[in-house]
């Protein structure tokens, strides 16, 4: 038969560092023929479902695309000085599934999940593997093929389901099962045996690979997720043959969701963020953009880039537009709004130059010998990503990007909390505001009571803390509130279907709880049906 899978074969791959794992030259390709039986072959095996993370910061097919940035475009808190990156039609309520956003993401996240199908099913046979270390490295596969799922279902819903290896191209034609399906039967088993059974170290990860503690923090993540929507609405109707992506029949806005099942999933979380509490400490904001703090500190998960070997393309496209302060290009597309900018505090450390924002700079050696000031900024930029070697002096980015750090256990912490007690769940006034105020203490802003802690202030706590770290679609669409923008603070948090960006032309409906399929699986995959009130759509639809 056909084989249509294939896995980068690595022989020495991050043997002990993220340096030696991005500069491995690939000997060969893998198929589900291949016989593995040596241990660097297994050591492959459970490597290679890696090499999609660092797709999340992929450019596209105009300059000054960045598929970090889509997730950002989709919240109207975004700003390009860009045409080319196509915010517009998001602002024109005009996108599709045949733009490359949506595209890419589809066959960046579902190669992980083929590539890590392929050594789940392979890994058992490595006869030069101990019972310890494929018990390990199948723990890190299935908590990646996990991730790769949470972000298909959060980005497209109801997707096809798939856990073995395809031997026929004939066998990838297959209906969008139920988001339901997908977390009970693929995400959670997965994520629970990489905590519960496998022989994972309890540590945090030094070198990019999963451990227990990164496992436990996407496990926490997920479940809180499922204690929102849509999974709830869903659950709540115990049918998972009704076509609620596309038919579009989301109705529920209620958050928090008063159901057992979401209190059950709630105290599931719980269980793994308290385990998570004090397993790491927060840093200074200037670590989140230097690469010696990779794997270090406050980071919990990230893709790993290597300066002239993997590049990270996100330093590129947070600099203003043509302004020559950089070696490399400078994008102007990845920019919060200035209404998002404008809705933090004066008094928040995070929005004084250089923290999380910058507004001005110097003019790169590349123009200017003496590095005089560049030209006024026309409004602030992110610091978040200011790689200043790359910027400066190589053209070249080493540095991450973090899928999880320890600033977001915290706020889910204090959500969790504080979403258990409004269920009627005793929780000590303490344990609700720990998480938050510690985020707090640290941007130098007066710390909450028990009292002042509710969902607008938790919203809004993590759309300063985790900005343009793309949380903040998610967070939207598992509350299905969006927070209004205001001066020195969020005017309020109202409900998503209904809500209007101040940049976009048309209020949100239930068509925007979910993305359009990528046009490619549409075309590709007749029995694959388009959501709700995107295009294009499937033959006969």
């Amino acid at each position: 038969m056909k084989k249509i899978l294939l896995l980068v074969l690595g022989v020495g791959l991050m043997l002990g560092s993220c340096q030696k794992f991005l500069e491995e030259t690939p000997t060969g390709q893998l198929t589900s023929e291949t016989n593995i039986t040596s241990a660097a072959g297994g050591l492959a095996l459970a490597s290679g479902p890696y090499r999609s993370l660092g797709n999340w910061v992929d450019g596209g097919d105009q300059w000054g695309k960045n598929l970090a940035a889509s997730l950002e475009y989709a919240t109207g808190k975004a700003y390009s000085q860009y045409m080319g990156s196509i915010l517009w039609v998001y602002e024109s309520n005009s996108i599709a599934g045949d733009y490359d956003y949506f595209i890419n993401e589809w066959n960046n996240w579902y190669r992980g999940v083929r590539d890590c199908n392929l050594s789940i099913s392979m890994l058992p046979n490595v006869t030069g593997l101990s019972a310890e270390q494929k018990s390990k490295y199948l723990g890190e596969v299935r908590a990646l093929r996990a991730f790769y799922y949470f972000n298909l279902v959060r980005y497209y819903g109801d997707v096809p389901f798939n856990t073995s290896v395809l031997t026929d191209i004939s066998q990838a034609s297959r209906e969008r099962s139920s988001i339901k399906t997908i977390y009970d039967k693929i995400i959670v088993p997965d994520l629970e045996y990489a905590v519960n059974q496998s022989t994972l170290a309890d540590v945090p990860s030094t070198d990019g690979r999963i451990t227990k503690l990164s496992a436990r923090t996407l496990l926490a993540d997920v479940y809180l997720t499922m204690a929102g929507y849509p999974y709830q609405e869903i659950n709540a109707a115990n049918d998972t043959t009704k076509k609620w992506c596309a038919e579009g029949l989301w109705t529920m806005t209620e958050y928090p969701v008063n159901t057992t099942s979401a209190k059950e999933l709630l105290q599931k979380a719980k269980t793994q963020l308290d385990f998570l509490y004090g397993k790491y400490t927060l840093g200074t904001y200037d670590d989140l953009h230097n690469p010696a703090m990779n794997n270090k500190g406050e980071s919990i998960f990230q893709a790993q880039f290597l300066a002239g070997t993997r590049n990270n393309g996100i330093v590129q496209v947070c600099l203003p537009l043509a302004s020559q302060i950089s070696l490399n290009d400078e994008n102007g597309t990845f920019i919060p709004s200035v209404a998002y900018h404008a809705s933090y505090n004066p008094a928040d450390k995070r929005v004084q130059d250089r923290q999380f924002f910058f507004y001005s700079d110097t003019r790169s050696t590349k123009y200017d010998a003496n590095e005089g000031p560049a030209s006024k900024f026309p409004m602030a930029f992110l610091y978040k990503y200011y790689d200043k070697s790359s910027i400066k002096v190589t053209g070249q980015s080493g540095l991450n990007w973090t899928f999880y750090r320890y600033a977001d256990v915290l706020l889910m912490l204090t959500e969790v909390n504080w979403t258990l007690n409004q269920l009627g769940v005793s929780v000590p006034a303490d344990e609700i505001t720990k998480g938050i105020n510690e985020i707090r203490t640290r941007a130098m802003m007066p710390t909450y009571a028990s009292i002042d802690v509710n969902l607008k202030n938790i919203m809004a706590e993590r759309a300063y803390e985790l900005i343009f770290e793309n949380k903040m679609l998610w967070d939207m669409r598992r509350t299905r509130k969006a927070l209004k923008d205001g001066s020195g603070q969020f005017d309020g948090l109202e409900n998503l279907v209904g809500h209007q960006p101040k940049n976009f032309n048309y209020q949100f409906s239930a068509k925007h709880l979910l993305s359009p399929v990528s046009s490619t699986e549409i075309d590709n995959n007749k029995l694959c049906i388009q959501n709700f009130g995107w295009a294009p759509k499937q033959v006969g639809q």
